[in-house]
C-alpha cells in the first residue's frame, strides 16, 4: 500500500513537470509569431550650440600676488668709545621718529679732551726739537766752511815749507808742523761734517716723531667726536637698550633705527608667473646684460585695503630674494622695493566702465612694517594672446570651437582671469582670433559631432 502511494505522488510531479515545460513552449511560438517592424533610423544627433568668437587680446596682462611689508634695512647703533652717558634726548624712544644727524647719546669727553691736550703738547716739543736742530744744523754748516778754509791755508802753507825744504832754506822740523797742521785741519772739518750728518739724522726721527703724533691727535679727535653719537639716517626707533648715567663699553648695543625712506614688500611668484616675466624681459636692452640671478625689474602697485578704501603705493620688483625656490610652497620669494612710502595714492573705480584711477592723498598713515598687501603686476607678453569666455572652459583646460559645422576639441593654457572672461595663448593648435568658441553647455561632446549655431536669448 506505501509504495502505491509513492508511486502515485512521483507521477503527478512528472505530469506537473511536463505540463510547465508545454505551457513555455506554447507561449514562445504564441509570442513568436508577432511580426518585427523594419529597423527605423537613428534620431537626428545634431547638436544646437551658442557660440562667441575669441578676440584678439592686448599683450599687456595683470595679476595679483599677495605680500607682506619689510624693513628695506635696520642699523644697530653701538658705542664706539667707552664712557658715561652724560646726556640722551628725553624723546628718543621706542617708536620716535629720529632725523639724520640728530643726537642719539653724548659720552663723558673729558678723558678723550685730556688725552688730546697731551697729544697736541707733545707734538708742540716735538716740532721745538725739530726748530732747534735746525738752529744746530745751521751752525754746523758755518763750522763747516770755516774748517773748509782753514784746512785750504793749512795745505797751502805745507806746500810752502816743502819747497823752502827742496831749497834748503828750511828744516825739515817745519815741514813735519806743517803736514801736522794740516792733518789737524782736515780732522776739524771731518768732525764737523759727521755732526752735520748726526743733526740730520735726528731731524728726520724727530719729523717721523711728528708725524705719528698727528696720527695719534687724528685718532683722538676721532674718539672725541665718537662720544657724540647721531643718527645716521631718517628713520624710526624700534629698539631702544641704554639709559642716561649708564656706563657703556666699547661695543655697546645702543639702539636699533629702521629707514623709512623706502620699504620693501615680501612676496611670492608661481613658476609660470616668473615665466611672463621673463618672457616681457626678451629682446629689452638689459636682457643680455641681466644675469642668471637677476630679475627683470618691473612696475608693479601696491595696494593696503582699509575698511572700504583701497590705497596704491607706486614699487618695483627688483630682485629674487635668496635666489631659490621655497621647500615648501614651490614658489619663488622676490621683493618689491617701495621708494617713495610717504607718497601714496586712493584707489577710485568707475562703477560704469570699471576703470581705475588713483588719487593722490596725504591724511593717511604710510605703509608699515608687518602690513598685508596685494601686490598687482603689468606683464607685456612679447606673444599674442586672446580672450575668450570663461564659460567655454571646460575641465582640464579643454574647449570646443564651431569649424565647418563640426565640434573640434582643443587644449589650451590659461594665463589668467579676468571677471567671465579667460586670457589664453593665441596658437593654431589651441584657438586664434575669430574662431567660433562654444560657450553653451554640452553633453558626452566628441570631436566631429554635427552642430547648429543658434543666438543665445538675451
Amino acid at each position: 500500500m506505501e509504495k502505491t502511494t509513492n508511486f502515485t505522488e512521483l507521477a503527478l510531479k512528472s505530469l506537473f513537470s511536463v505540463t510547465l515545460i508545454g505551457a513555455g513552449v506554447a507561449a514562445f511560438f504564441i509570442l513568436g509569431k508577432g511580426q518585427s517592424k523594419p529597423d527605423q533610423p537613428p534620431p537626428d544627433d545634431t547638436r544646437i550650440v551658442n557660440v562667441s568668437p575669441a578676440a584678439l587680446e592686448d599683450s599687456e596682462i595683470q595679476f595679483e600676488v599677495d605680500g607682506v611689508v619689510v624693513p628695506y634695512r635696520e642699523i644697530q647703533l653701538a658705542a664706539e668709545v667707552a664712557g658715561r652717558v652724560t646726556d640722551k634726548p628725553s624723546d628718543f624712544r621706542v617708536g620716535r621718529m629720529v632725523h639724520k644727524g640728530d643726537t642719539v647719546a653724548l659720552i663723558d669727553r673729558r678723558d678723550y679732551e685730556l688725552e688730546l691736550e697731551r697729544l697736541q703738547e707733545e707734538l708742540q716739543q716735538a716740532n721745538n726739537n725739530i726748530t732747534e736742530t735746525d738752529v744746530q744744523i745751521s751752525s754746523t754748516n758755518g763750522q763747516i766752511a770755516l774748517a773748509q778754509e782753514n784746512l785750504a791755508i793749512q795745505e797751502k802753507s805745507r806746500e810752502r815749507f816743502e819747497k823752502l825744504f827742496k831749497s834748503k832754506a828750511t828744516t825739515e822740523v817745519s815741514v813735519d808742523d806743517a803736514k801736522q797742521a794740516e792733518i789737524t785741519a782736515r780732522t776739524t772739518l771731518q768732525t764737523h761734517q759727521d755732526q752735520l750728518n748726526l743733526l740730520r739724522a735726528t731731524k728726520a726721527r724727530l719729523q717721523s716723531v711728528c708725524d705719528r703724533i698727528r696720527s695719534e691727535i687724528a685718532a683722538a679727535k676721532l674718539q672725541l667726536d665718537r662720544t657724540s653719537i647721531q643718527s645716521p639716517i631718517d628713520g624710526i626707533v624700534v629698539e631702544d637698550t641704554f639709559e642716561q648715567d649708564s656706563y657703556l663699553q666699547k661695543g655697546t648695543a645702543l639702539c636699533t633705527i629702521r629707514d623709512t625712506s623706502k620699504l620693501e614688500i615680501k612676496c611670492s611668484l608661481q613658476p609660470y608667473q616668473m615665466k611672463w616675466l621673463w618672457e616681457s624681459a626678451l629682446g629689452s636692452e638689459n636682457s643680455s646684460k641681466r644675469g642668471a640671478y637677476e630679475l627683470p625689474e618691473t612696475d608693479v602697485s601696491v595696494r593696503y585695503r582699509l575698511g572700504k578704501d583701497v590705497f596704491v603705493w607706486s614699487g618695483r620688483l627688483t630682485r629674487y630674494d635668496g635666489g631659490q625656490i621655497d621647500q615648501q610652497t614651490r614658489m619663488i620669494p622676490c621683493r618689491v622695493q617701495v621708494d617713495n612710502p610717504m607718497q601714496v595714492g586712493k584707489l577710485v573705480v568707475n562703477e560704469q566702465d570699471g576703470t581705475e584711477t588713483v588719487e593722490p592723498v596725504s591724511n593717511v598713515p604710510t605703509l608699515m612694517v608687518g602690513m598685508y598687501v596685494q601686490v598687482k603686476v603689468n606683464v607685456k607678453l612679447n606673444t599674442p594672446l586672446v580672450r575668450v569666455p570663461l564659460s567655454a572652459i571646460f575641465p582640464g583646460n579643454q574647449l570646443w570651437i564651431v569649424e565647418d559645422e563640426k565640434l573640434r576639441r582643443r587644449q589650451v593654457s590659461v594665463l589668467v582671469t579676468q571677471g567671465d572672461s579667460a586670457i589664453v595663448y593665441a596658437d593654431e593648435n589651441a584657438v586664434l582670433p575669430g574662431e567660433s568658441i562654444v560657450v553653451s553647455s554640452l553633453t558626452s561632446p566628441f570631436n566631429g559631432a554635427k552642430v547648429k549655431i543658434v543666438e543665445a536669448k538675451e
